[in-house]
């Protein structure tokens, strides 16, 4: 789990080192007793103790953007072209 944890966005063989190492990973994942909810919850289980202390939490797709263009907002970068200005 490591290897993926380094290498979110890469495959598994990319993020193995070996084949042996991509073997043993499809294996693992393969096990009847192995469901992506168990994998996932500790991820979930830290993301909401990460939520709880603050009031509001906003929950953001990736594709979400925010135009703050004409407003005086520090910190905010370009979208899809320099003058308008907000954050992805």
């Amino acid at each position: 789990m490591e290897r993926f944890t380094a290498k979110p966005t890469a495959s598994i063989p990319e993020a193995c080192d070996s084949w042996s190492e991509t073997c043993a990973a499809y294996r693992f994942l393969g096990n009847a007793e192995v469901s992506w909810q168990g994998i996932l919850a500790p991820h979930w289980e830290r993301t909401q103790a990460r939520m709880r202390p603050h009031p509001v939490v906003l929950c953001i797709q990736d594709t979400t953007e925010l135009d703050f263009n004409g407003q005086e907002t520090a910190g905010l970068g370009p979208l899809n072209y320099e003058a308008r200005r907000g954050m992805y």
